[in-house]
C-alpha cells in the first residue's frame, strides 16, 4: 500500500530527520521503500514534511506510528499527520 503521509509540525526540519533516522531500522520492517520532501512554509519555527512509504505490513506500521516515543514526539512538536493512500497510474 503506498501512502503519502503530510507531517506538519514546530520546529526543525532536521529534528524530523533524526527523528526518522532513529526508526530507520523498525520502518525496514514494514516499508519496502520510503522518501521525505520538504515543503518551505516560509514561517519560521513552523516545518513540513511530505513522506511517500510503501507500506508491507501496515499493522507493523501502526505499532511504530503508535509507539510511546513516536507519540511523544509528535506531542512535544505539536506534530500533526495527515495520511492519504495513493494508487499508481502507468
Amino acid at each position: 500500500m503506498n501512502l503519502c503521509v503530510v507531517s506538519s509540525f514546530q520546529g526543525d526540519v532536521d529534528e524530523f530527520m533524526s527523528m526518522m533516522e532513529e526508526f530507520e531500522e523498525e520502518f525496514k520492517s514494514c516499508v519496502s521503500d520510503w522518501e521525505c520532501g520538504v515543503v518551505n512554509t516560509n514561517k519560521a519555527g513552523f516545518s513540513k514534511i511530505i513522506t511517500i512509504v510503501n507500506v508491507t505490513d501496515q499493522e507493523r506500521m501502526e505499532e511504530i506510528m503508535s509507539s510511546p516515543k513516536m507519540v511523544e514526539w509528535d506531542k512535544a512538536h505539536n506534530n500533526t499527520d495527515i495520511i492519504y493512500s495513493l494508487d499508481r497510474i502507468n
